[in-house]
């Protein structure tokens, strides 16, 4: 089991034997951090300022073999144990407290087959949007119907899943993070790679023009694919999903400290509340 955690930068490490630091867009960066690189084998750390953390995805799919295979970022977990949405340091405990460790995992994909964040909904002011109304609003559409147009062609059987999810769903699986066996892991990324170098093939000529971040094209339209996946799967076999909540390493002190009073607050709040009740 390894899980594997994206940096482009230095940036403090978790402590666990089951973690593997990633460099992202290794081949093309001025940087050479002290980690393994998503630049060996078959690769695609080329196209990181297009893909994102889905060079590591390519890279972990294409190079490992390990059973059990996981992708974060390195300010961003899941929190398989707690309710907490934010920490401030990577302490010894740090993977035992959120659940990180071999063994609880193992336990979880007993029961599950993929465990994933918290579904989340984007926000147009005061309105929740659809999912494809969402990425019209911050991104470049015309991405999004390239997408769903190749994977009409090439998946005509997942069609109506992929409209009902982009056109009346209004939550996604947002960072493109996730655990699962790695062969499920390797059936979703040889989906979305098919999918995606189609769509990089039709529309990288006007995608290298805009800036950094809408070129972050194919990652952006990765988040909301794996809906799609997901959903289908759930249709068509059954897959059983567990979502969690997403863990953040908060960098400032003084939101650290804020987020911390809100927390002790409401723990004060529920104890008082069962007080009142017994």
């Amino acid at each position: 089991m390894k899980l594997y955690v994206c940096y482009h930068k230095s940036f403090p490490e978790p402590h666990g034997e089951i973690f593997q630091p990633i460099q992202v867009g290794k081949k093309n960066s001025k940087v050479a951090l002290p980690m393994i690189g998503d630049d060996s084998g078959d690769n695609i750390s080329e196209k990181n300022i297009s893909f994102c953390e889905l060079t590591a995805t390519y890279w972990i799919w294409k190079n490992v073999h390990e059973d059990i295979v996981g992708l974060f970022h390195y300010r961003r977990y899941l929190n398989l144990r707690t309710k907490d949405t934010k920490f401030h340091c990577f302490t010894d405990d740090f993977a035992e407290t959120y659940g990180l460790k071999a063994e609880h995992i193992r336990k979880l994909l007993q029961r599950y087959d993929v465990l994933l964040p918290v579904q989340l909904p984007r926000r147009i002011k005061d309105s929740r949007p659809s999912v494809y109304q969402g990425y019209a609003a911050e991104h470049v559409v015309k991405d999004m119907d390239c997408m769903l147009a190749v994977l009409t062609q090439k998946y005509p059987e997942m069609e109506e899943t992929a409209k009902k999810v982009l056109k009346d769903g209004k939550q996604s699986y947002m960072t493109n993070i996730l655990v699962a066996r790695k062969e499920l892991f390797d059936e979703y990324a040889a989906w979305l790679f098919d999918i995606l170098f189609e769509v990089e093939r039709q529309s990288q000529q006007d995608v290298a023009t805009r800036d950094s971040y809408q070129r972050r094209a194919y990652g952006f339209l990765a988040e909301r694919m794996m809906k799609i996946f997901i959903v289908y799967k759930q249709q068509t076999v059954g897959l059983k999903v567990a979502e969690f909540p997403m863990l953040y390493y908060e960098t400032d002190t003084v939101k650290w400290l804020k987020y911390q009073w809100k927390h002790w607050m409401r723990y004060i709040r529920q104890c008082f509340s069962r007080q009142s009740k017994i």
